[in-house]
């Protein structure tokens, strides 16, 4: 009796660390190699150089998910605004929510090792225009070595936006191609 109540626990102790942003951010990273092919919806528009796109997954609650594709330098991104509000600690509340919710997430891209996303969390200062965190994968190999990530909290006017980004970094140039 003793090892099934052990047992139990452990696998609700399991679902803990399953959420739906690190669910969909999971979708999003191991469609990378595909160039993001499997998540691209319908053409939003075309800002030359590139082409914005829907995105097929799309984190519950968001404002807004989309998928950019370069056509100068071959590089993708996937960019989703998640909140918006006027009032700095709520947005600063769910910042550090999110955060927590994407922190340790692990990642398993077709024939790469697993890895683990990492990234130091930093108080946000409302005197700042952004604040942004830097996420990296542990171990960093394979083809997640040009992928990157951040979750960053923005002012735009009276507005505090939160945005999730997952982005290459330019093969030729060494960049980071932040595109939309």
């Amino acid at each position: 009796m003793l090892l099934a109540l052990l047992l139990s626990l452990s696998a609700g102790a399991q679902g803990v660390f399953v959420n739906q942003t690190n669910t969909a951010l999971k979708m999003v990273i191991e469609d990378y190699p595909n160039h993001f092919s499997n998540i691209k919806g319908e053409t939003i528009d075309t800002p030359e150089p590139a082409v914005n796109y829907k995105s097929k997954v799309i984190i519950p609650g968001s404002v807004n998910c989309m998928l950019t594709e370069s056509k100068t330098t071959a590089a993708y991104s996937w960019k989703c605004e998640l909140f918006s509000s006027s009032d700095f600690q709520n947005a600063k509340d769910r910042f550090n929510s999110l955060y927590k919710e994407i922190h340790n997430t692990i990642i398993k891209p077709a024939g790469e090792k697993p890895s683990i996303l990492n990234g130091q969390y930093e108080e946000p200062d409302k005197n700042r225009r952004q604040n942004v965190i830097h996420f990296h994968f542990l171990p960093n190999t394979g083809l997640i070595q040009k992928l990157h990530v951040e979750l960053q909290l923005q002012s735009e006017g009276n507005e505090w936006k939160i945005m999730l980004q997952v982005y290459e970094v330019a093969a030729e140039s060494g960049n980071m191609q932040t595109m939309a």
